[in-house]
C-alpha cells in the first residue's frame, strides 16, 4: 500500500497489475486502472477522488469510466445483484473516453445515436446515464457541479407492448430453437420468466424437482419457487451434461459466460434473437412478448387469474393485497404444477407439429 494514499497500492495478479483502493467502511475494492498503462500520479489522483475528494472551486477530472465503477458500487450497495449488473450493462453501451468536466451534448447524442434502431435500450440506456450524472452532483463525492442531462429531453418514450405468439408461431420457435439459446428461449416459454432470471440460474437453487430463485435475482425482490416438470428437466440435464464439459471454466450456472464465474450475458440475447428469428421464420416479437404469451395461455387454459399471477412472481398476483403478501405464506406448488402441467402438455402438442 502507499503511503501517501491511504488503502491505496497495486495488486499484483499472475498477468497483470492493477492499481486499487480500498473504500470505508467495508473495505470495498474499486480498481483504478493497469499499470503500466496508467501511472502512478494518475492512479493516485483517482485514488483521492474514489475515496471522496470533494471538488472545490475547479471540478475534479475524473474519467466517465473511473466515476462509473464508483456509481455502481456505492449507489447500489444492498440492491438486488440483478439491478446492478442491469445498470451497468446499460451504461457500458454508451462509450465516453473523457472525464466528467469534458462530458457534452455532442458526445452524449453520439452515444445514444448508436442505440437509435434499439429505441427500448436507447431510452433504459438514456435514464441509466441520468441517474449517474444526477448522483455524481451530490456530495460527498460531488465530482460535477451538474448534471449535462438537466433539461436533456429523453430520447423517447415508454410503448406498452401487446404482442402475444399464436400456437403456430409459438411451435415454430420451438421447434427451431436449439442449442445452448435454444434451450433458454423455451424455459422462457415454459415458465414465463423474464429472460434474465434464466440468464442467471444457478444449479444451487434446484433442490429435488423444485427450483427456486431467491429475491436478490427477481424484479420485485420476491424468492419464486418453480417446480420441474419433464420438459424442463430435460432441458436443464442437456445443461448438466454441457457443465461436464466446462467443468474447468464455470459450473454454477445453467447457462454460463465466456468468462469464467459468470452467466449468460444480459446484452447477448439481441444477436442470437435474430438468427432464431430466421431459423423459425417467425419475425416482429421481443423475448419478453413470451412473458405474456405464458401468461395469455394459461388463461386460454382455465388456470385461474389468482395462480396466473402468482407463476408469473407478481406482487400482488390475482388481486392479493398488501396484507395477503404479509401473511399468506402457503408457496401455491401444488397449484403451479398442476398449471405447468397442462402448459407442457399444450407445448407437446405444438412441438410435434
Amino acid at each position: 500500500m502507499d503511503r501517501k494514499t491511504p488503502a491505496f497500492g497495486l495488486r499484483v495478479g499472475k498477468r497483470r497489475k492493477t492499481w486499487i483502493v480500498l473504500k470505508e467502511p467495508n473495505r470495498t475494492k474499486i480498481r483504478l486502472g493497469h499499470y503500466p498503462d496508467l501511472k502512478l500520479a494518475e492512479a493516485r489522483r483517482r485514488a483521492f477522488v474514489a475515496l471522496g475528494t470533494p471538488v472545490g472551486e475547479k471540478e475534479i477530472s475524473i474519467e466517465f469510466e473511473q466515476a462509473k465503477l464508483v456509481f455502481i458500487e456505492e449507489n447500489y450497495k444492498g440492491k438486488a445483484e440483478r439491478t446492478k449488473s442491469e445498470t451497468l450493462r446499460l451504461l457500458n453501451r454508451l462509450s465516453f473516453k473523457c472525464t466528467l468536466a469534458d462530458l457534452d451534448d455532442a458526445a452524449i447524442e453520439r452515444e445514444l445515436g448508436k442505440l437509435a434502431d434499439v429505441p427500448s435500450e436507447q431510452l433504459h440506456a438514456f435514464r441509466a446515464l441520468r441517474t449517474m450524472l444526477s448522483w455524481c452532483t451530490k456530495p460527498p463525492h460531488r465530482y460535477m457541479k451538474r448534471s449535462p442531462l438537466e433539461g436533456y429531453p429523453a430520447p423517447g418514450k415508454d410503448k406498452k407492448r401487446s404482442r402475444i405468439l399464436n400456437d403456430d408461431e409459438l411451435g415454430k420457435i420451438w421447434r427451431a430453437g436449439q442449442g445452448f439459446f435454444g434451450d433458454m428461449i423455451r424455459l422462457v416459454i415454459l415458465w414465463g420468466c423474464r429472460n434474465g432470471e434464466i440468464g442467471r440460474l444457478q444449479r444451487a437453487w434446484q433442490e429435488g424437482r423444485v427450483i427456486t430463485i431467491p429475491g436478490e435475482f427477481t424484479k420485485n425482490g420476491r424468492a419464486h419457487a418453480i417446480p420441474i416438470l419433464p420438459m424442463a428437466r430435460a432441458i436443464l440435464n442437456r445443461q448438466d451434461k454441457l457443465g461436464d464439459n466446462w467443468r474447468d471454466k464455470n459450473t454454477d450456472y445453467f447457462f454460463p459466460g465466456y468468462i469464467k464465474g459468470t452467466h449468460f450475458n444480459d446484452g447477448s440475447w439481441g444477436k442470437l434473437k435474430k438468427e432464431l428469428d430466421k431459423q423459425s421464420g417467425v419475425t416482429g416479437w421481443q423475448v419478453r412478448d413470451l412473458r405474456r404469451t405464458f401468461r395469455s395461455t394459461l388463461a386460454r387454459m382455465g388456470v385461474s387469474r389468482e395462480i396466473a399471477e402468482i407463476m408469473l412472481n407478481h406482487v400482488t398476483g390475482g388481486g392479493k393485497t398488501d396484507l395477503d403478501e404479509i401473511y399468506d405464506r402457503y408457496d401455491y406448488l401444488p397449484e403451479k404444477r398442476a398449471a405447468l402441467q397442462k402448459l407442457e402438455a399444450h407445448l407437446t402438442k405444438l412441438a410435434d407439429r
